[in-house]
């Protein structure tokens, strides 16, 4: 444990040496402060620049909405490290979801273009949103793996949660030393993300397989709504419907950064709903009384692939 803390505080103490060099980096393609501002909107406010402030209001919104849902697990976790690994998850997410909301939108100019020729590709706040998310994600794994899953698996599921973030982590701080476009990029955040995210598929499928029960069914479900709001995310981004829309300021500014925000809200609101009463782990009789089929299918409106009833 000593030397665990030892490692972390170290790892923090590179990275915060090494945030003053990632000043080197410039957004690709080279964009000078005025360009920044045709691109996305530009409001000054008491002497600064704002960006983009109905997005950050709705940003800000899901990192509260995240950090709320993830406490309400941590507080009724009634003795289950399923639900304190998934709401440390959600608090992880929020976090970085507020860190974003700060660099990415409301702040991006104040950030990385004021002073500068050419704007800056990255910022000390993007680089704690990439880290926290690659935990948000494993803390996600850890509370699967404690709900669906038990021996050998589940220590294979803890081992795999806890390399996953601390090489991501290693990456992370090499990419801030060097510094590296690359290393500090959203494709390198994806590589660790992507196998965790699943990995709980895969989890909570095998589980609904051996016990067609109402927890994993749901999961299962949490873990393919978030997969599509990914999708709807880069087929946003891949057809440049934001651009098109803003049109240089003629129209209305709907960016794909909004597109992910409105889905993980409803992604939110989904867990907290589907899962409040049904995560448990393995083993446990927590919630051993389970809804008849009539309630529990107008619950979920959703239709059981083996022909069953939905959960």
């Amino acid at each position: 444990m000593r030397r665990a803390r030892g490692l972390a505080l170290l790892a923090v103490a590179v990275l915060l040496a090494g945030c003053g060099r990632l000043d080197e980096l410039d957004y690709q393609p080279l964009t000078t402060p005025d360009e920044w501002c045709r691109l996305r909107p530009c409001v000054g406010f008491g002497g600064t620049v704002l960006n983009e402030p109905t997005s950050s209001l709705l940003v800000f919104f899901l990192a509260a909405l995240w950090v709320g849902i993830g406490a309400s697990f941590l507080v009724a976790r009634y003795g289950q490290r399923s639900r304190a690994w998934l709401g440390v998850s959600l608090i992880l997410g929020g976090i970085a979801a507020g860190l974003a909301g700060v660099s990415y939108q409301a702040f991006s100019y104040l950030l990385k273009c004021e002073g500068r020729e050419y704007c800056a590709l990255t910022n000390g706040f993007e680089v704690g949103y990439s880290v926290t998310q690659a935990a948000s994600v494993s803390a996600m794994v850890l509370a699967v793996s404690y709900s669906c899953a038990q021996g050998t698996a589940r220590r294979w599921c803890v081992g795999y949660a806890t390399v996953n973030v601390v090489a991501y982590g290693a990456i992370t701080a090499a990419g801030v030393v060097l510094p590296s476009a690359f290393l500090l990029s959203f494709e390198v955040l994806l590589l660790f993300a992507l196998p965790g995210v699943i990995l709980t598929g895969v989890l909570s499928a095998r589980h609904y397989m051996q016990h067609s029960d109402v927890m994993s069914w749901r999961i299962m479900w949490s873990v393919l709504l978030l997969v599509l709001v990914q999708v709807a995310y880069f087929a946003y981004l891949i057809f440049g419907i934001t651009q098109a829309l803003w049109d240089d300021g003629r129209g209305p500014y709907f960016s794909a950064n909004d597109v992910l925000h409105v889905g993980m809200a409803a992604w939110l609101l989904y867990v907290y709903f589907a899962l409040r009463n049904q995560l448990a782990d393995e083993g446990s009789d927590l919630f051993a009384v389970e809804p008849d089929e009539e309630e529990f299918t107008a619950q979920d409106g959703l239709a059981d692939p083996t022909g069953g009833h939905g959960a």
